[in-house]
């Protein structure tokens, strides 16, 4: 059992049976809407525009837009989520999962706005891509946030996880697999050199997905980022107030931070103690400090 609790709302566990929209195969199921604020469009092939609301099905090659105050979290089949801001455009170019196996492929194309993804399954065995105009990122096993920027140019941070890749229109290609860093691609495909990330802009891309009641849109995060966080955890062996989650220099992540990143509680208090706890206790046994 994972020893790490999410204190998720009652109220993002709500489905509404039924909805409008148009006739799909199963198969054709990416994920639900587990927030939908408040008019979110949605277009797929030549059927005619629908609008999500919370309970919807998302369907693979459908078109998503938020409009200037919509707000819209996805939870899709293996865990992943995805959570939009104003203004946003995505497409499910791809999304295929094989629930046995736990593998597949994502691709989710963002013409516009701010979107925050938590990898779920299909991350934990291999990248999911978000294609852009200027270039695509792949994002394994981790966290991250995209914005795009006015001018044509895109704004990425990696904020936890195994490993992010970057390939841009102009052949440029780049590999980061410590967490806790940005870059950006320009218009022309220019991919800036990796920098830790700066609070400031991270806060601008997080205060983006706050809903109009004023909190980040909570999540439910997927057991694959919570398996790699219990993983990490261990490893080191620190306060959860005080210790790294990943390398960002002088500026150490912790997990109270990547909390407020993450729009939600992720641990239960007596649950990340219980970690610490044994691992002092194997120190003590072995002789090793701790």
């Amino acid at each position: 059992m994972n020893r790490f609790h999410l204190l998720a709302s009652a109220s993002l566990l709500t489905f509404i049976v039924g909805q409008p929209g148009y006739a799909q195969d199963a198969a054709e199921v990416a994920g639900s809407a587990m927030v939908a604020i408040p008019s979110i469009q949605a277009v797929l092939g030549e059927s005619a525009p629908r609008t999500i609301a919370i309970g919807n099905e998302i369907f693979r090659n459908e078109h998503i837009t938020t409009g200037p105050e919509g707000h819209l979290h996805i939870l899709f089949r293996d865990e992943s989520n995805m959570t939009l801001g104003p203004n946003a455009a995505i497409t499910i170019d791809e999304y295929v999962y094989d629930p046995v196996s736990g593998t597949g492929t994502m691709v989710v194309q963002q013409a516009a706005g701010v979107m925050r993804f938590i990898g779920g399954a299909i991350s934990k065995s291999g990248s999911v891509n978000i294609a852009t105009v200027v270039g695509t990122i792949g994002v394994r096993g981790g966290v991250a946030l995209v914005r795009v920027l006015e001018g044509g140019g895109i704004q990425a941070f990696f904020v936890f996880g195994d490993q992010m890749t970057v390939d841009s229109i102009n052949g440029d290609s780049i590999a980061i697999d410590t967490a806790g860093f940005s870059f950006n691609i320009s218009a022309d495909g220019e991919i800036s050199p990796p920098a830790e990330i700066n609070p400031a802009d991270l806060g601008d891309a997080l205060n983006s997905l706050e809903t109009p009641t004023g909190s980040v849109t909570a999540v439910n995060v997927p057991d694959a980022v919570l398996n790699n966080l219990q993983d990490r955890l261990e490893q080191q062996s620190v306060d959860p107030d005080t210790g790294l989650i990943d390398s960002l220099g002088d500026e150490p992540i912790t997990v109270r931070e990547l909390e407020t990143i993450l729009g939600t509680e992720v641990l239960e208090e007596e649950a990340i103690q219980e970690v610490f706890e044994e691992q002092a206790e194997e120190a003590a046994e072995t002789g090793s400090g701790v």
